[in-house]
């Protein structure tokens, strides 16, 4: 018997997935109308053994065969648009047999239900359907037992005035259900817009209750941070513990901002996902106060903001460092010298490097072989030095090294060692490509020299050293205005 009873519940159950959204929708509407009507039933039953002493007069049997019809419908849930319309004709039969049995006019006065239950269904046919029954019975009930109903002073004359009543009671129904099926419709509309657009940018909403010392968030906060949302309302603190540790500080900045402050906050933190995957979000929250100026609630969402701080950082990346060889450029070059200076990382040396007859190389094997030339070449140049110095890629086939802390041996040493390494070429699909390069080099022992002086100073040496032997260097002489041969 339980088997049966859970096989059938199953089966109903389905039934009700199946169906459509609307379809869904006039079913729930159908299970409270048979409530109601129910309701509607045992009240009139109840108040006329109360006052009568009598509970024919609601036609009991009548009631329960006609409740027992509607529920066999509601519960088998297969035709909801049907059992819509069938519950507002059952609702007039009932009315019909009782006003007809009793002919006053108090039970006369219950015809109004049918157009103000149909209401409930805010479906045109079934406004419809409850107008007509209303308006074609009260003029019938008013026309045939307008002697033992109404009153002397009324004739059959005022049939109109109670058809034009029911036509307007009508009208207005229909015009009501208009009315508010467009408002449902534009706020399902916009419902679905924004939950669209928060499901794109992935927000996550939240709300803290000081009364309650409850927190609230939405599903969004799942997909953004892939904890499931009821983890935060069991466990607030579970925020603190996902977001990054070098960032935790802002979370708590914020709280002060809006608790003690009194002012919105906007932040943005890096937060820990369960898979370890790291993104960037922003957080913005509102501090709410009640009529006594008292901090009730805080409210806030979070946006994800990983795309956006990504880009942010390429376009920084790309400001400072060369876009082929990832080596830092002039901007970048000059900070850091600027640096140098300012913290006295003496002596400085700097080095200007010209490769050697590297048009040859574009023109022989194509300029994808003068790309990967440059690019091996800033990665030899970036070994080859300590990490405190600097290498840069001044543009075409130059190149600029900073060193500190050296004096001249140390830097010729340096110098000696990234030409012998370059004298080793490299390959290119199979084939080895020589290369060569000049060096000019700048010195300043005190960082008295600017970057423009000693860059000139160094690219005029270069210079003087390509006129000499392939694979030379020059030291451009910090006290005299001549350049020295250094071997």
């Amino acid at each position: 018997m339980r088997n049966s009873q859970r096989s059938l519940l199953l089966t109903a159950s389905k039934k009700v997935v199946e169906m459509s959204k609307d379809a869904k929708l006039i079913h729930q509407k159908n299970v409270w109308m048979l409530v109601l009507l129910g309701c509607f039933f045992a009240a009139g039953l109840f108040m006329n053994i109360l006052i009568n002493r009598n509970a024919m007069a609601v036609q009991p049997l009548l009631g329960i065969v006609l409740l027992l019809i509607l529920a066999g419908f509601v519960w088998n849930g297969r035709w909801p648009a049907a059992t819509m319309l069938l519950a507002i004709f059952l609702l007039f039969i009932y009315l019909f047999f009782i006003i007809w049995n009793e002919r006053s006019f108090t039970s006369y006065i219950f015809l109004g239900l049918l157009p103000l239950l149909s209401l409930f269904y805010q479906n045109y046919v079934a406004v419809a359907l409850g107008g007509v029954l209303y308006v074609s019975s009260g003029v019938y009930f008013f026309y045939k037992l307008h002697d033992t109903m109404f009153a002397e002073r009324t004739n059959l004359s005022d049939t109109a005035y109670i058809a034009v009543y029911g036509l307007l009671i009508l009208a207005f129904s229909l015009i009501t259900t208009m009315i508010t099926r467009k408002m449902s419709y534009r706020a399902e509309h916009s419902e679905g817009r924004l939950k669209a657009i928060l499901e794109s940018v992935s927000v996550g909403i939240w709300t803290y209750d000081f009364g309650e010392m409850k927190l609230t968030v939405s599903d969004g906060f799942e997909q953004l941070t892939g904890y499931p949302a009821s983890l935060f309302e069991q466990s607030p603190e579970r925020i603190t513990d996902m977001i990054h540790p070098e960032d935790q500080h802002m979370f708590f900045e914020s709280q002060q901002e809006m608790i003690l402050g009194r002012t919105s906050s906007v932040k943005e933190c890096r937060i820990l996902r369960p898979d370890g995957e790291v993104r960037w979000v922003q957080s913005r929250g509102t501090p709410h106060f009640n009529a006594l100026g008292h901090l009730v609630r805080l409210e806030g969402i979070i946006i994800e903001v990983t795309d956006r701080k990504q880009l942010e950082e390429t376009i920084h990346y790309l400001a400072y460092h060369d876009e082929l060889t990832g080596l830092p450029n002039r901007t970048k070059f000059g900070e850091r010298f600027a640096e140098c200076v300012n913290k006295g990382d003496y002596p400085l040396a700097l080095l200007f490097l010209d490769l050697n007859n590297f048009k040859d190389v574009n023109d022989t094997y194509g300029h994808e072989a003068g790309d990967h030339l440059l690019k091996v070449i800033a990665v030899k140049l970036s070994s080859l030095i300590r990490e405190d110095d600097m290498v840069c890629r001044m543009g075409g086939d130059e190149f600029v090294i900073l060193l500190t802390h050296l004096d001249t041996d140390g830097v010729l040493k340096v110098v000696e060692r990234i030409l012998a390494n370059l004298s080793e070429g490299c390959e290119y699909r199979g084939v080895r490509i020589g290369i060569s390069a000049s060096v000019g080099v700048s010195f300043s022992p005190d960082g008295a020299s600017s970057l423009e002086e000693m860059l000139r100073q160094a690219d005029a040496t270069m210079y003087d050293a390509k006129r000499g032997t392939s694979g030379d260097y020059r030291f451009y002489g910090d006290r005299r205005n001549e350049t020295e041969r250094v071997r």
